[in-house]
């Protein structure tokens, strides 16, 4: 009944009394109704009686009233429903809101002060709301507990009595006013827009720059939104306020030093402030700031979190107009350290990246201009190997397998570490970093071809390493959250048999958030190899990273790998460990793909083990395997023709007939 302004036809008292009730769902509903009641009653106009009942609510004890009021009094704002005289009148006790104890209380006032200030300009900013919205800021920069709240807080979550006040307290509560007197700044300065440059002093400037080397990252992200504003107003040529000579070269330090913060929401603040920076400039103007900011634009590119990245891609076309690498290459040494920096910071994301951003270094720059700096970039690239953060050391094989061959005569020298990092991570836990470091393998064989010997002793000492591996084989091999958050290192977990019901690893243990909550690992010093810990890879491990290894291989070099398929059939035949379905899974994916690079002739000499195993795991409840095996048999039915492959089922594995007519068809 509330979302039809009709309903409430000549009563509107009833609507404006359920704007205090405690379905929030209700309080928008008497918002809606009480516009449509305006509009279609008093042309427009706020009535009297609507002007003092909300006035009353913005006073009402419970926070619900004072929430639904200031709904009504921004959708009015937006409407145009109110003389500025009614408008003001409502200021006093909506800036009092602003430290009221409910969040949202607060939250509401400070959106609701921004439609006033958009209605009626900058005489709702001027008093008291300055200097309230200044005071919710500046008193609360800080956090102020006593050391009995201190002892209290610690007994609530269950930490030690001589635990520190930064481990008792999160980093994202507990500030009381700060996050939203962030925010109603920011609404003010957006409703304003060019009318609040007067206002926009070097000592509140100071204020806001406070705000962003907070410790609060929603304190951070509010900042970097609110300098998105102050960027539009404070612009060459205009007058009142800060000059714009004083103005740019600070607020360009602080956006370069967002566009590299460890959290994404603030980055992404800091790409829309960056964006809105550059874009209000001179093309002459705009060159002072670009060796400070070019670097960090272009790696976020590449950041993990796809609003940033795609943000982050369309800004850096505006920037660079079609020219991107000639755009880096003008700031080649400062874009450089920043790649090498990021490789150190503590959000694994962002090592990642910055791997990625070396990549695209050797593909794209001039080598002439990129020369100078390559040993450093492969020592970077060597130590992101030993990361604790496994898709850091997937991101590093990636990108070292590329960058190798763009400088092989630099790359020399460094070839046997690097060859044997690939080596190593060809077994490591997760599969994604096995097929990764095959195809870095693969790279390097085209552009070194001394290697290619060692890669064929590894795939004759490690394929059959399958036929070692015992009954309790581990997937993963025991992620071990050695910090409170992230992708965390491998070190050891229960381990259970292939009879085991009751796999203690999934009970009693702590729950952790996803990496987006609080995405710190950082960077110890250990790793695998020769860092900080080692973890044992299971054999299993080391016979699918060969797997890889021979499609990475069958493209370029098909005659080294035809030899390889009988070994490659008889793997198969490994079932007496738990995750041996995984394994042929693997298999399964990479035949299909070997089979149109070598003869057929060698396909077709290892149909009598191969056929077997196909049935095996068509016949099996593990799904995966399963349709890995439907397509890899449609695809050698392709290869050597339905009949041809009828028959040698026929032959190799008759009991099976059924299974593989219901793939093929007749």
């Amino acid at each position: 009944q509330l979302l039809c302004g009709s309903t409430y036809r000549g009563r509107m008292d009833e609507a404006i009394e359920k704007l205090n009730s405690h379905a929030k769902l209700d309080r928008e509903c008497a918002r809606d109704a009480i516009l449509a009641l305006v509009k279609g009653e008093h042309e427009g106009n706020a009535p009297a009686n609507l002007v003092s009942g909300l006035q009353t609510l913005l006073s009402h004890e419970q926070w619900e009233g004072r929430h639904g009021s200031m709904l009504a009094i921004t959708s009015l704002c937006s409407q145009g429903a109110l003389t500025e005289e009614q408008g003001t009148s409502f200021v006093p006790k909506v800036t009092a809101s602003l430290t009221h104890v409910e969040f949202r209380v607060r939250m509401g006032a400070a959106t609701c002060l921004g439609a006033l200030c958009k209605a009626f300009g900058v005489v709702v900013y001027e008093g008291v709301v300055s200097e309230t919205v200044t005071q919710c800021i500046t008193e609360n920069m800080t956090r102020k507990f006593t050391d009995d709240e201190l002892d209290s807080l610690r007994k609530k979550l269950g930490v030690s009595m001589d635990a520190s006040a930064d481990a008792v307290l999160y980093e994202s509560a507990g500030w009381k006013t700060l996050d939203t007197g962030f925010k109603a700044l920011l609404e003010i300065i957006r409703g304003c827009g060019l009318r609040f440059r007067p206002f926009m002093t070097s000592e509140l400037l100071d204020i806001v720059f406070q705000g962003l080397s907070h410790i609060n990252r929603f304190v951070r992200e509010t900042g970097y939104y609110a300098c998105a504003e102050i960027v539009e107003i404070i612009t060459e040529g205009a007058e009142g306020g800060i000059s714009f000579d004083e103005f740019a070269p600070r607020m360009c330090n602080q956006l370069a030093i967002g566009l590299a913060d460890n959290w994404s929401q603030v980055r992404m603040a800091s790409s829309v402030a960056t964006r809105r920076f550059l874009i209000a400039m001179s093309d002459d103007t705009k060159s002072k700031f670009l060796s400070i900011l070019v670097p960090k634009m272009c790696l976020n590119r590449y950041y993990v979190a796809a609003g940033v990245r795609i943000y982050s891609q369309e800004s850096w076309e505006l920037l660079s107009k079609g020219n991107g690498p000639q755009l880096v290459e003008m700031y080649i040494t400062e874009t450089v350290d920043f790649y090498i920096s990021q490789s150190q910071a503590d959000n694994h994301a962002v090592r990642e990246a910055a791997c990625a951003c070396i990549a695209e270094l050797g593909a794209k720059i001039n080598q002439d201009v990129l020369r100078p700096h390559v040993q450093r970039l492969l020592e970077c690239l060597l130590e992101c190997f030993d990361d604790d953060s496994w898709p850091v050391r997937d991101a590093a094989c990636i990108a070292s397998g590329r960058f190798l061959g763009c400088f092989k005569e630099e790359s020399r020298d460094n070839l046997d570490r690097f060859m044997d990092h690939f080596f190593h991570h060809l077994s490591d836990n997760i599969w994604s970093v096995r097929e990764n470091a095959a195809i870095a393998i693969g790279r390097v064989c085209e552009n070194f071809d001394d290697v290619l010997p060692k890669v064929v002793e590894v795939l004759n000492d490690r394929i059959l390493a399958a036929r070692e591996q015992k009954e309790d084989s581990k997937q993963f091999s025991g992620l071990e959250n050695t910090t409170q958050f992230g992708v965390a290192k491998p070190t050891g977990v229960v381990r259970y048999s292939m009879s085991d019901t009751s796999p203690d690893a999934h009970t009693d243990q702590q729950m952790y958030s996803c990496g987006s909550l609080a995405p710190k690992l950082k960077k110890s010093g250990g790793g695998c190899m020769n860092c900080a810990y080692a973890r044992e890879q299971e054999p299993w491990e080391k016979s699918d990273g060969c797997v890889y290894m021979l499609t990475a291989l069958s493209e370029k070099y098909p005659d080294v790998v035809a030899p390889f398929l009988p070994k490659l059939a008889e793997l198969s035949t490994f079932h007496q460990f738990k995750h041996h379905f995984n394994l042929l899974e693997n298999i399964w994916k990479q035949l299909p793909i070997i089979m149109t690079r070598v003869k057929k002739t060698d396909i077709k000499a290892i149909l009598e083990d191969i056929i077997p195993m196909l049935a095996y795991s068509l016949k099996s409840d593990h799904q995966l395997s399963r349709v890995a095996a439907e397509a890899c048999t449609k695809s050698l039915a392709k290869l050597i023709g339905k009949n041809i492959l009828k028959g040698r089922v026929e032959m190799y594995s008759p009991e099976s007939n059924r299974v593989f007519e219901s793939i093929i068809g007749d």
